[in-house]
């Protein structure tokens, strides 16, 4: 029980110090901004360096994918085509038709040597 009583304010000052030292040294890390953004984070800032090394992870992984798209390319001599692109072409429709406006195809059907249909009533 008595230890209890010592572990949350150590845990506490702890925290809060380790917060202040991390706003100092990597003061554009996600724990760091949060923190300064919202003082009460430093409490879960374990949490916080959880989600910075996520981060870091995904930044090395997508670094190594540039690496690999770049070397490909390279060797291949082609560039590569994007997920985006193969989309457009799988599903068998262009892009162009996609982002067409609305007044584009009604001036399209108005331009049918005047053909519009009308309802009888």
């Amino acid at each position: 029980m008595n230890t209890a009583l010592l572990a949350v304010p150590a845990y506490l000052l702890g925290t809060f110090i380790l917060s202040a030292l991390m706003v100092r040294i990597a003061p554009k890390a996600h724990s760091s901004r949060q923190v300064r953004k919202h003082l009460s984070l430093f409490m879960v800032l374990p949490l916080l360096l959880v989600v910075d090394a996520l981060m870091s992870i995904d930044a090395i992984r997508r670094f190594g994918m540039r690496i690999a798209r770049g070397t490909f390319e390279f060797i291949s001599g082609r560039r590569l085509h994007s997920s985006e692109e193969y989309a457009y072409a799988y599903f068998g429709y262009s892009r162009r038709r996609q982002n067409r406006r609305r007044s584009d195809r009604r001036a399209r059907a108005l331009g049918n040597k005047g053909k519009v249909a009308s309802v009888k009533g």
